[in-house]
């Protein structure tokens, strides 16, 4: 929900301030924000196009699996810079590695984040066109994010985090000889562990995204590409509200629930909370 994507927006803004100034100093603004990634990401440019407006439904806000804008949106509001959003919702790190879907049956095929950097590095636009001359200007000094890898284990038990970390580092290398004044931002998502749909998963299962989310970090953490890595896994284990939601406004629920429940079929109807601001996800993911 919007509550999330305002706390990441905060992890974000304090990870652009953090690129050394040595760095920076041939480029002391970013010219734009490009943004690669799945459903955390997805501003209604990405599964909404690529499903003919069929998905999300109009549960969600706009063409996004949230209930407001994304963080991405927050991030190139406040610096005042172009935003192009290449994520879509359901997307792998490489659809070689595993196919990524969206849809309520997870049935509509998607770009992966591989294929997401193709399309920007080919000069077109999230929408599929050509770049225009204001375009081109705006990539001059871009800010790049890669925020994925999440759904490779949701889509695949046996994909391991070596095997999504090494897509993405080559993935980064090829946006880095393409735009070499460019930085690199990489995300580690939250414990996948700890989504709402967990509630819905044996412990078997919740273990393994918990290894899987851990291992990337670290590798992502560890990188020397001289990428900024924003790790989003104390996020929930230092948020209090995990262990007592109320004192944090949240409902007692708030450890699993999300406000849109049903939307993927995990339950037999889809129903949505009274108040969204009490719950810490939107929907189940």
């Amino acid at each position: 929900m919007t509550t999330a994507r305002v706390l990441l927006f905060g992890f974000l803004a304090a990870a652009t301030s953090a690129i050394p100034l040595q760095r920076r100093a041939s480029a002391p603004s970013f010219s734009s924000i490009v943004v690669f990634g799945d459903s955390f990401s997805d501003n209604g440019s990405g599964a909404a196009r690529v499903s003919n407006g069929t998905w999300p439904s109009d549960k969600y806000y706009k063409g996004r699996f949230s209930n407001g804008i994304v963080w991405a949106e927050y991030v190139a509001g406040n610096l005042s810079i172009p935003l192009y959003d290449y994520a879509i919702g359901g997307a792998t790190s490489s659809n070689s590695l595993i196919q990524g879907y969206t849809g309520p049956k997870s049935s509509i095929a998607v770009p992966s984040v591989v294929d997401q950097i193709v399309t920007f590095l080919g000069q077109k636009t999230p929408q599929g066109d050509s770049f225009s001359a204001s375009d081109s200007t705006a990539v001059t000094t871009p800010l790049f994010v890669m925020f994925a890898g999440a759904n490779d284990i949701l889509f695949n038990a046996n994909i391991s985090a070596s095997q999504s970390y090494q897509v993405l580092a080559q993935a980064e290398a090829e946006l880095r000889d393409a735009h070499p004044t460019a930085e690199v931002l990489t995300i580690t998502p939250p414990d996948l562990a700890r989504l709402p749909y967990g509630f819905f998963i044996d412990n078997v299962a919740k273990q393994q995204l918990q290894t899987y989310t851990d291992l990337l970090g670290d590798l992502l953490g560890g990188s020397k590409s001289g990428a900024v890595n924003v790790d989003l896994r104390p996020l929930f284990d230092d948020f209090e509200y995990y262990a007592t939601p109320e004192a944090y406004g949240f409902a007692d629920l708030g450890k699993y629930g999300s406000c849109l429940v049903g939307a993927y079929g995990e339950t037999p109807n889809v129903t949505i909370c009274g108040d969204a601001e009490k719950q810490v996800y939107w929907d189940e993911y």
